[in-house]
């Protein structure tokens, strides 16, 4: 169930697998990246609609730069290489996407790549549900085919994302390990997709076989294709003076097939109530947390992100400032966050200070406090702010603008938004944090 059909190109020899047609392939042996089948993701992720970083901190800057995307030789194929390379104190790299050219739904999937290495290098190639512009992930569902941490150059995870029966984010993971690294040589790494299974693969052995349950309803959507090398981020780290730039990941092929006579069924219908994580959040929710006096963060949202440990929100009658106060009810065990989100940019430089006030567990020693601009984020420790006890348990915390050191001032979107706080040994812990009375001042 793959549209749409495209012929291989001129000259190559394709090994059909059994039972199979072919739909779609990239051989790469043009001059350079196709644009009628792959477009390019720019910048840090907010131009579609994500937290800075891609949602996962990440450090790269993708561009359509050929310098870090294209087609070269390389052991004697022709081969699409993506280059992650540092550049003064900013990272580059590409990701591309079929997003516009390709939904792939079941069949089978063959990549044959060669991976790069190093700290805080993280290359993949892996599938998104076309619904990412509906439904917030995992509720799109995810289906990492390869992907590699390049601190553990010798191990490969292949993976899916996707909301439980619980409204959690769950993830079944499997990995296979070489006694080399992935760095000396090119390997094939095959998706087998039916209506109740996915099958992962490598040059041929089956490593992991996945039951699509009742509550894996986005693994029966259309998805599509992306690879990239990101730099950094919550799960690979971000590189030290060991790792050693450029790096590349080279792709020989990619190559989309479906089973011959298949008929797919028809697509469940979409729950958003259902298959969202967490839960879906009430317009207006941030006001109990704004200061009734201040009026210059207008209709602020909440959005909640996370691996994991993104808090549930709720409201609390324990209040300072008018009858209620904002809950994040933070899960622990993983990284996550929430944060407040204007429907326009705001100019604040006009005020020099965040005021809030915040109730916590008295095992959370810390967290991250971060603004951003749809261009810059920047992100304060909690920890390096005593605050002032003004009662019931609240502090008023007070945080010079100033120390958003970089931040856009003229063009704030997301004034506030807490992640991952953490106990005296960097553990992210659970909890419940009130916020109240949130404003900026001079």
């Amino acid at each position: 169930a793959c549209e749409p059909a495209a012929t291989p190109d001129p000259g190559t020899e394709i090994a059909v697998p059994e039972g199979y047609s072919l739909v779609w392939s990239d051989e790469f042996n043009q001059s350079g990246i196709d644009s009628n089948k792959w477009q390019y993701e720019i910048g840090d992720g907010t131009d579609y609609g994500q937290v800075s970083g891609w949602g996962n901190n990440e450090l790269q800057l993708y561009s359509e730069d050929p310098a870090y995307s294209g087609v070269m030789e390389d052991e004697g194929e022709s081969v699409a290489f993506i280059k992650a390379d540092k550049v003064g104190d900013e990272y580059f790299s590409a990701k591309l996407t079929t997003k516009t050219n390709l939904s792939v739904r079941f069949g089978r999937v063959d990549v044959r790549l060669k991976l790069p290495k190093g700290q805080g290098i993280w290359p993949a190639i892996w599938m998104l549900g076309n619904n990412i512009d509906v439904i917030n992930w995992p509720g799109c569902g995810e289906i990492d085919i390869v992907e590699l941490l390049g601190h553990e150059p010798g191990k490969i995870y292949s993976t899916l994302h996707f909301t439980n029966a619980e409204n959690k984010h769950e993830e079944i993971q499997a990995s296979r390990v070489l006694s080399e690294t992935f760095s000396e040589g090119y390997h094939v790494f095959s998706l087998d997709w039916t209506p109740t299974t996915m099958t992962m693969s490598m040059d041929g052995v089956q490593y992991k076989e996945i039951l699509i349950r009742e509550d894996m309803k986005e693994f029966l959507r259309d998805f599509y294709l992306i690879m990239n090398v990101a730099v950094g981020g919550n799960w690979p780290g971000n590189p030290d003076a060991s790792t050693a730039f450029p790096q590349n990941m080279y792709v020989d092929y990619v190559r989309v097939f479906e089973k011959t006579d298949f008929v797919a069924p028809e697509p469940p219908v979409l729950d958003l109530e259902e298959e969202s994580i967490g839960q879906v959040l009430e317009p207006g929710l941030a006001q109990h947390a704004i200061s009734d006096s201040f009026t210059d963060l207008g209709n602020a949202k909440i959005e909640v992100w996370g691996g994991g440990g993104e808090p549930v929100i709720s409201t609390s009658a324990l209040a300072m400032d008018g009858d209620s106060s904002v809950v994040f009810d933070f899960q622990g065990g993983a990284w996550g966050g929430a944060y407040f989100k204007l429907d326009e940019p705001k100019d604040l430089t006009g005020y020099s200070t965040l005021k809030v006030l915040l109730k916590m567990p008295a095992a959370l020693i810390d967290a991250e406090i971060k603004m951003e601009s749809p261009s810059t984020n920047q992100v304060v420790m909690l920890k390096d702010y005593s605050g002032t006890e003004i009662g019931e348990g609240f502090i008023e915390y007070t945080i010079p603008l100033a120390d958003f050191d970089g931040l856009d001032l003229t063009s704030v979107q997301i004034p506030f938004s807490m992640w991952n706080p953490m106990d005296e040994a960097g553990t992210f812990i659970s909890g419940e944090v009130l916020i109240d009375n949130l404003h900026f001042a001079n």
